[in-house]
């Protein structure tokens, strides 16, 4: 059953056509990745779906009862209430259709006839949505999900007005997610969002049982969880089967087979032209020039567009300007604390030139704080840091505070560089800032233009020891590829805090993991630190009744509020549905199991060949999958006993 059918939208702004004739349809557990060049509508697009906006033609049809949630760039939380009743609020909609479901099963054994035939439609689309959804239980644990998403215990009396905007954009995903809606529009979910908060969105999203359009520039989110893309270019909407990197492939092919046929067709355009003005002139020549003409005319008419380039990524490079020595940075004992809160402590090791470092961990642990001891703006607690001989830094701060937001974008370059203003041009050209843009004042850049010249200034310097907070804030995928590239060329040293999982693997080959009060610097990338499980482990969170709070909201320790409230018959169709539960996720278990054996065997005994890095790669997300179907049987399991536990004490 499609869920949602879109046809024939358009939408200008004045002269400028965003969509054009756009058609999409949505199916239950479609996902699909939202994506094109920054302008090309993809906002847009959301905004006329949700509702937000008027398309000036065409017809969005949803199916009966179907609900969706909308998650904006910019998340907007009522003020008024607290981080728990903003994330409660939002069984508002489970409610009614829980109320609806019981009054249907009432209106059932009344009715006969057409009436009772209208309202048994009406519940059977409810009971094929929450079969279709697998429920809504997990979901039910709102300090577990606001957990997740970062959200401590003390956080949920805190007033939406005093949350910041990162926050705020955290609260907004968990209740949405708490609603249970059937569709999602999410418009770059991961934004604010930390490396754990990230991975754990990733699993509820590669489960989820609706329909999802989402919009990212986290090319490892749209990789893992995404089944086909969506690529809106020159106003019109293209659907492509499979991930981001298999659009990617594919994508390559079709621009490659376009190009050839533009450029026949352009030199076979040029080949009649030519004729035609050799002898238009010519009587005995004039009907054969007038006929290629024609000819040319028609192949004009319906020529093969050239493949749009990309040209918003920035032609990214850095080279060391001189070596250092062999020992770039040393650590001993380091520890940082503020007060009675330790971010970490004991961090002990060695970086060499040349070593390329991923610094990861949640929002706060600590990360930033690392690098700000490194370039000399902080104090350790305890322990030492030592720099080695010979090093020049180069350092892009997090939220380019560095930058003079007064000045221009050319005077911010030459504060740096004492070059000639045309060479500054050249060099600012090569990051986007042509014409009369290098005379913008900074404060009026986005942020990603803030990034691409606080990146401009560091490049030009040429550091041996680069470090880098947060680079790939507000840039697009384009972008991040390119920095990505540049990193894999530079010759020095790297520092890199990030949140981009693709990013930290692509660039760097060890790994610095600050979180929970502890530091692990691992030999290798962040992908084969999580699969070798040496990442600080967080501790378990207190899910029980929350301070302040009262307890008659609480659900006991393992009990099932909603299995105690059933009757008989409800009982028995739940007991019936777990059994299918169980039964998939044992299957699920046993498939992962047997490629995790044969992955492991191949890590054992390695053959000519063998992409060891990818294999690495594939191990941990296997492993965190099994994880997460263990974790699924675990919880079905427990509810399947407690059903029959609660059915054998009603007969």
């Amino acid at each position: 059953m499609s869920l949602l059918v879109v046809q024939g939208i358009e939408k200008s702004f004045g002269a400028d056509t965003v969509l054009h004739g756009l058609n999409l349809r949505l199916e239950w557990r479609q996902k699909l990745g939202l994506i094109g060049r920054n302008g090309t509508g993809k906002t847009t697009l959301l905004r006329i779906l949700a509702g937000q906006m008027a398309p000036d033609t065409g017809t969005i049809q949803y199916a009966h009862g179907i609900q969706f949630g909308y998650l904006r760039q910019e998340a907007a939380v009522d003020s008024e209430n607290t981080v728990l009743q903003e994330a409660e609020a939002a069984f508002a909609h489970v409610r009614e259709m829980e109320r609806r479901m019981h009054e249907a099963e009432r209106q059932l054994a009344d009715l006969t006839g057409e009436e009772q035939a209208v309202v048994l439609e009406e519940y059977g689309l409810l009971c094929e949505r929450f079969d279709q959804m697998g429920g809504y239980e997990a979901l039910r644990d709102v300090p577990l999900v606001l957990s997740r998403l970062g959200f401590a215990a003390a956080d949920l009396d805190k007033p939406c007005s005093r949350l910041s905007g990162g926050e705020k954009t955290r609260l907004a995903i968990a209740r949405l997610l708490l609603s249970g809606p059937d569709i999602l529009y999410l418009d770059e979910p991961t934004n604010h969002l930390d490396i754990e908060a990230t991975e754990w969105l990733e699993g509820y999203l590669r489960d989820f049982g609706g329909a999802l359009l989402l919009v990212s520039h986290d090319r490892v989110l749209l990789d893992h969880v995404v089944t086909g893309v969506a690529e809106l270019e020159r106003s019109v909407i293209t659907v492509t089967p499979g991930n981001y990197s298999a659009w990617r492939v594919q994508k390559q092919m079709r621009d490659q087979r376009q190009a050839e046929v533009h450029e026949r067709e352009q030199r076979e355009i040029a080949r009649l032209t030519e004729f035609f003005e050799k002898w238009k002139n010519t009587p005995s020549k004039r009907s054969q020039a007038v006929m290629r003409k024609r000819w040319a005319d028609r192949i004009r008419a319906g020529a093969t567009a050239a493949p749009v380039r990309a040209g918003s990524a920035p032609r990214l490079g850095v080279k060391s300007s001189a070596m250092s020595g062999e020992e770039v940075l040393a650590f001993n004992g380091l520890g940082k604390r503020f007060g009675d809160r330790v971010l970490f402590t004991g961090l002990s090791g060695l970086i060499r030139r040349g070593e390329r470092v991923g610094i990861a961990g949640p929002n706060g642990s600590g990360k930033s704080t690392f690098v700000r001891m490194v370039i000399g703006r902080e104090a350790p607690s305890e322990g030492y840091l030592r720099l080695g001989a010979s090093v020049t830094m180069g350092y892009f701060a997090q939220e380019t505070g560095d930058l003079d937001l007064d000045s221009t974008v050319i005077e911010n370059f030459l504060a740096v560089a004492d070059v000639p203003p045309q060479t500054a041009r050249t060099h600012l050209g090569r990051f986007l800032f042509t014409g009369d843009d290098v005379y913008r004042q900074v404060r009026l850049l986005s942020g990603g233009e803030k990034n691409r010249l606080a990146l401009a200034q560091i490049t030009w310097l040429r550091p041996n020891l680069l470090i880098l907070d947060e680079p790939t804030n507000h840039l697009d995928v384009e972008s991040r590829e390119a920095l990505a590239a540049m990193l894999q060329a530079y010759d020095g040293t790297l520092l890199l805090v990030s949140h981009d999982r693709y990013l930290l693997n692509a660039a760097c080959d060890r790994t610095l993991a600050i979180a929970n009060g502890a530091a692990v610097l691992f030999d290798g990338t962040y992908n084969q630190m999580r699969a070798s499980g040496v990442w600080p482990k967080a501790p378990t969170p207190d899910l029980g009744p929350i301070a302040g709070h009262a307890t008659s909201g609480q659900p006991r320790s393992g009990s099932h509020p909603d299995i105690d409230a059933m009757n008989a018959f409800d009982r028995n169709r739940e007991r019936r549905r777990m059994r299918s539960v169980l039964a998939a996720a044992e299957a699920e278990i046993a498939r992962l199991e047997r490629r995790l054996g044969a992955i492991e065997s191949a890590l054992s005994a390695p053959q000519p060949g063998d992409d060891i890095v990818g294999i690495s790669q594939e191990h941990g997300g296997v492993q965190a999958a099994l994880n997460r179907a263990l974790a699924h049987w675990e919880a079905a399991a427990a509810r399947s006993e407690y059903l029959e536990t609660a059915s054998a004490g009603q007969r």
